[in-house]
């Protein structure tokens, strides 16, 4: 991360939002209370769900030495007052309040400014839809870094480099942690970032499309209807990703009913990417075809407007077809031929926990994966049925307190696919996990087939003991995921960790 003490002047960021004070530097600037630490500026914004002005006594016992507050009326904008709190240990601690009016609309630029706009330094990648966003941008990244150029992501698996990733607390980071990510990334000499942009950011301005050099579209099926309530509405906000200029290149999946209809509305340079022939009716195109698999991976052609190569890749599924032509469509954009892209492909590796297979002599092979919707997880099975030799297995579970309506509907594409279905725990949170489970069943005609296990290390283990060498156990939803989360408690669980120790001992459990 930057030199935050000797590089960033919050006084000349905020002088260009007509607030002058005197206060001229300080370390991090957060929206988030709970990150706040001693010297740290801290924006309390009013948000769609929590007012941020409720934890500015927080944030100044915890450290911080200047507050920006949203403010409701713009002839309060600039106003400066003093608060003192006194912190855990007693002591009492002084912060300037400074007043913003629309502070909410304008972070993002406010944290630009301060971290000397970082996102001018970079070729950033967006990458939008409901699901392979994780890998496209990690294959995305490390295509260029084959190519010789230094890249990094930011997304679900965490921010940085491919091989030093660090957590971050959601999919597509706030407007003040996303612009210290990128400060950090152009001191890196970084020069290409491809991060996830998840649907709520959008909605919630967390990242603005004007700001994205290219913007990926990979697929849109039912998701987050909890927070969008219609597809009408989940679907505006993912076409929202596209800035309509010159200045930004679209990718979009050809395939997909939804891009269909947006390549018709969007004015602004695009390549289109899918396995059916229509889509090389459109002027830039990248086409997959003459697919092969195998137990090892994919050998497929790859064909453009000006050229076509035959290309294999140790990624597993087809779907994983789709997120390689997205990512070679960017590479594209960013300028790169596909004599560049074509070798490069060979070396990308399964991201963690997206179809990361597991085997040893005489066991089943295991494959975790992060599909946690009815459509990812459909997409995986279709995908180990075609590289299963004997029986598909499915362990998987639905998460609590969230989209009730596609639990029944998993429960049928499991059963639809799978031989075997163990349905267990996947984040019941506050809800009781048998009536999740019950949820799923509610989908399910064929219950003979069917085995309920919420202990999931047991689900797992006992789904792995019991399938033959030929078969594959498909361990659905924790992916990359180290914990679980039941009745208010965080449980340390790593479904890769636990797949990783069965096949280094090399013995049924």
């Amino acid at each position: 991360m930057p030199n935050t003490v000797s590089t960033f002047n919050i006084a000349k960021a905020l002088s260009q939002f007509d607030i002058e004070i005197e206060y001229t530097c300080s370390n991090q600037i957060t929206n988030d209370s709970r990150q706040v630490t001693h010297g740290d500026v801290f924006c309390a914004v009013i948000g769609s769900e929590s007012d941020g002005r409720q934890f500015i006594d927080q944030a100044i016992a915890a450290g911080a030495v200047l507050v920006i507050a949203q403010c409701h009326h713009q002839q309060q904008h600039g106003n400066v007052i003093s608060r003192s709190v006194e912190s855990i240990s007693g002591e009492v601690l002084t912060a300037q309040i400074v007043q913003f009016y629309e502070l909410n609309e304008k972070l993002f630029e406010l944290a630009a400014h301060y971290y000397h706009q970082p996102v001018n330094e970079l070729s950033l990648i967006g990458v939008t839809g409901t699901n392979g966003k994780t890998s496209t941008t990690q294959i995305i990244a490390s295509l260029l870094e084959h190519c010789g150029k230094k890249s990094a992501v930011i997304g679900t698996t965490g921010a940085g480099s491919l091989n030093s990733l660090a957590p971050i607390a959601n999919t597509t980071p706030g407007p003040t942690e996303l612009n210290h990510l990128m400060a950090g990334f152009v001191e890196q000499k970084i020069q290409h970032v491809a991060m996830e942009v998840s649907s709520h950011a959008l909605d919630q301005g967390r990242i603005l499309p004007s700001q994205l050099d290219v913007a990926v579209f990979t697929n849109l099926s039912r998701d987050h209807l909890d927070y969008h309530q219609t597809m009408e509405e989940y679907a505006a906000a993912k076409f929202s990703i596209f800035s309509g200029s010159a200045g930004q290149t679209a990718i979009i999946n050809g395939d997909d009913v939804y891009g269909q209809q947006w390549l018709t509305l969007i004015n602004q340079p695009s390549y289109v990417y899918g396995r059916s022939g229509q889509v090389k009716t459109y002027e830039q195109f990248v086409y997959g075809s003459n697919i092969s698999l195998s137990e090892h991976g994919i050998t497929f052609t790859i064909e453009t407007s000006t050229d076509q190569v035959e290309v294999t890749t140790q990624l597993l599924g087809m779907f994983n077809i789709d997120n390689l032509l997205a990512a070679i469509a960017t590479m594209l954009a960013l300028g790169f031929s596909l004599k560049d892209i074509s070798p490069a492909i060979e070396k990308v590796e399964p991201s963690q926990g997206r179809m990361e297979a597991y085997s040893t002599i005489g066991m089943a092979t295991a494959v975790v994966d992060y599909a946690h919707t009815p459509d990812a997880l459909e997409n995986a099975l279709m995908a180990c049925r075609e590289h299963c030799q004997g029986e598909l297995w499915v362990v998987f579970g639905c998460g609590g307190d969230r989209d009730k309506g596609k639990r029944a509907q998993m429960g049928a594409i499991a059963e639809k696919y799978a031989e075997h279905v163990v349905i267990t725990n996947d984040n019941p949170r506050s809800e009781a996990p048998e009536l999740i489970a019950n949820d799923i069943l509610s989908g399910c005609s064929h219950t003979e087939k069917i085995t309920v296990m919420l202990d999931r290390k047991q689900a797992v283990r006992s789904a792995i003991a019991h399938a033959k060498a030929e078969d594959l156990v498909l361990l659905a939803g924790k992916g990359h995921e180290n914990n679980i989360e039941i009745a208010g408690q965080i449980i340390e669980y790593s479904e890769r960790a636990v797949v990783k120790s069965l096949y280094q001992a090399g013995e049924r459990p």
